[in-house]
């Protein structure tokens, strides 16, 4: 006798989405320890799950600029929530927190536990399954590019939160909150060393200028200052959340 199939339900595809946020293109497998984890909570198999997961980065435009491919076959409703992911990012980044959570602190990933903070591993574990989906959002948004260098690399590339996550918890799941930074700008803007104005210019701090820079280090940041995003025409961080970060942040 035929083994039951088992329907993909909409909490199903939440809690998907949510791993594949959190997972790079490689570990996107049926042997991959969170994959295992989350079927075994699913009441699936780890081959499904994985197979879901790639059907998701068939979809995913960060995956295609890479010139990667996943599984084909991704169902219509598979479809359906990955487009309302890409239109409203923070809506579904909710839902997909909330579905997550509800799950219970025994489905926290390998590495989540409670940290001298005092957060319980289910907020931990919300917290990341939101960071993951908020930079996946970014990504998306700024084509997996560095809107600074044009650099293309997944794993060079941070979304950089413009409010920090902390200061304004209104904004932390909203993509127009981020700028795809690489590594060494994405530290500077952190440390306020580097910042946005309002014509959407680079801003280096005096304070780098102050240590004499040569060589790389003076044209990855001093030679850079006055210089404009890098960044298509439809698409613009929030002005209020760089003027804030100007104003807060930025170490004049």
């Amino acid at each position: 006798m035929a083994a039951e199939i088992k329907t993909w339900t909409d909490r199903d595809r939440l809690l998907v989405l949510s791993l594949y946020c959190r997972l790079t293109f490689g570990q996107l497998h049926r042997g991959r320890p969170e994959v295992i984890r989350l079927a075994e909570q699913m009441g699936r198999s780890a081959n499904s799950v994985a197979m879901k997961l790639s059907n998701y980065a068939s979809l995913d435009p960060e995956v295609l600029a890479l010139g990667k491919k996943g599984l084909s076959g991704a169902s219509h409703q598979d479809r359906l929530l990955w487009q309302r992911f890409i239109a409203e990012p923070e809506a579904v980044a909710s839902e997909c927190e909330e579905t997550w959570s509800n799950l219970g602190e025994e489905v926290a990933l390998p590495g989540v536990e409670v940290d001298y903070t005092g957060q319980d591993a289910a907020s931990i574990q919300k917290r990341r399954v939101g960071q993951s989906l908020f930079r996946k959002a970014v990504m998306i948004r700024y084509d997996t590019r560095c809107v600074i260098t044009g650099l293309r690399h997944e794993d060079l590339l941070i979304a950089s939160h413009i409010v920090p996550w902390q200061a304004r918890p209104e904004c932390r799941l909203d993509p127009a909150n981020g700028l795809c930074l690489n590594a060494l700008h994405d530290r500077a803007f952190d440390k306020g060393l580097l910042a946005i104005d309002g014509r959407g210019c680079i801003r280096i701090s005096p304070e780098l200028a102050e240590e004499g820079l040569i060589g790389q280090l003076k044209e990855q940041l001093s030679d850079i200052d006055g210089q404009p995003l890098k960044l298509t025409d439809s698409v613009f961080p929030n002005r209020d959340y760089l003027d804030w970060h100007f104003r807060e942040c930025y170490r004049r």
